[in-house]
């Protein structure tokens, strides 16, 4: 059994660690916050315009035709992987990893030549790791994306596909659920798919008179539908990150806090045992006297 000092000196250790993950998880919920905020205010408009766009292709019929609805036989596509440059967020980095090598493969498989773009310190580590040189590691946008960041990738992007230089775009990231579940997903955001009813349509139906015409709205409409799209993806893994981390270091104090009771525990024993081996020596001492 170690000394009680030893015990001591380790129990001192574990209380600093459990100080520093419970201020990191009030950190964490602070920010959680302020970004759970603005991941839900941003997805009605999103979800509202994706809606909006499918009533508005309907209307203008299947001989409409625009840039980023053209699908061309794919030669390269281009995958963006969305995470952290921080760690300590449990399993947030390597589930966006993981889902990011499965969609890198799966292009590789139908022979595309694949543009990797990692947004994220550790994403792009990790896949420098599993020998996947990302062309591009980016690590300015932080846990608290703007719109103005998020845009000036989306614009590019669309540049470089109205003019065919990539023919697919996909995204990796952490979708936010619920402070409960969040998911790793690959979403493709170009080309666009209009969205299609699931069900015949039953019931009254509504007409709509667009002023300027469909089509011309939906040519604003479009490339909007894109930079929404890929800016709710930065949102949903802010969000999804600040959650992980809040979930990690809660766990991680109420480890410290457990191994702390039986550090206690142990110590205890240990003086116990000091101490009867004290008393048993000097009532021998005392015995060797007489």
């Amino acid at each position: 059994m170690a000394s009680p000092r030893a015990i001591l000196k380790r129990t001192k250790s574990v209380k600093n660690i459990a100080k520093i993950t419970k201020t990191m998880q009030m950190i964490a919920t602070a920010k959680f916050k302020r970004a759970f905020d603005r991941a839900v205010a941003a997805r009605p408009y999103t979800d509202k315009l994706t809606r909006l766009i499918g009533k508005l292709a309907e209307a203008a019929g299947s001989d409409y035709q625009h840039p980023l609805l053209e699908k061309r036989p794919p030669k390269r596509a281009v995958l963006l992987a969305i995470s952290s440059n921080r760690g300590l967020c449990g399993g947030f980095n390597s589930n966006v990893t993981r889902a990011a090598l499965l969609a890198h493969r799966g292009l590789m498989e139908r022979d595309l030549h694949v543009e990797t773009l990692a947004f994220g310190k550790r994403v792009g580590n990790m896949l420098r790791f599993k020998k996947i040189k990302p062309d591009r590691i980016a690590t300015h946008i932080e846990d608290k994306p703007t719109f103005a960041d998020v845009d000036v990738v989306a614009l590019d992007l669309l540049e470089r596909y109205a003019a065919g230089e990539i023919d697919e775009v996909h995204v990796a990231y952490t979708k936010f659920v619920s402070t409960a579940r969040q998911t790793a997903v690959v979403e493709r955001i170009l080309p666009l798919e209009t969205p299609a009813d699931e069900a015949p349509r039953t019931g009254p139906q509504q007409n709509f008179v667009f002023h300027p015409s469909a089509e011309q709205i939906l040519s604003d409409l479009l490339p909007r539908s894109v930079r929404l799209h890929l800016f709710q993806a930065f949102l949903d893994s802010a969000v999804s990150e600040q959650t992980a981390r809040m979930v990690a270091m809660k766990s991680a104090t109420d480890n410290a806090n457990d191994m702390i009771r039986d550090l206690t525990m142990l110590y205890n024993r240990s003086r116990q045992t000091q101490i009867t081996t004290e008393l048993s020596e000097i009532i021998g001492g005392s015995a060797a006297l007489e």
